[in-house]
């Protein structure tokens, strides 16, 4: 049952065929290029993840407080109960001087140490400076 088609009949059939397959060459390029674009990113980090280099730097500086408290503690400055009260130091404004806040229930103190050598996990490099109370009355200060 061959049938013969009219002219334009034919010619609009092409013309339908051609849109049909651009169409769907079309929407494969697409999907190909969505699905590259999702797997050959490059990955950011999450907004809370860390780097090595960043936990290595927080763990020194954390270091710095626990060694400060130790040493203010050592001298009988501070109680024994004494803690920390944020475990990283505070910038001040002379060089290699840092500050760490620390307190009891009942007082709150503020331990100024300075970096001496570059070792900070050795008890040597860093050294007490000072210890104040929250309302200024200063318990020590190194001499010199």
């Amino acid at each position: 049952m061959a049938q013969t088609l009219e002219p334009r009949t034919r010619a609009w059939l092409k013309w339908e065929w051609r849109a049909a397959l651009i169409t769907v060459v079309g929407g494969m390029l697409i999907v190909a290029a969505v699905f590259a674009y999702f797997t050959f990113r490059p990955q950011r980090l999450s907004p809370g993840a860390l780097t090595a280099r960043q936990v290595q730097t927080a763990a020194l500086a954390q270091i710095v407080c626990v060694q400060a408290l130790a040493g203010a503690k050592e001298f009988g400055i501070v109680p024994n109960y004494a803690q920390l009260a944020n475990p990283y130091p505070n910038e001040t404004k002379v060089r290699g001087r840092y500050e760490c806040a620390s307190g009891t229930n009942v007082a709150k103190y503020t331990i100024a140490v300075d970096l001496v050598c570059k070792q900070i996990g050795q008890r040597r490099c860093v050294v007490l400076h000072s210890v104040t109370q929250q309302d200024g009355t200063v318990l020590y200060r190194r001499q010199g």
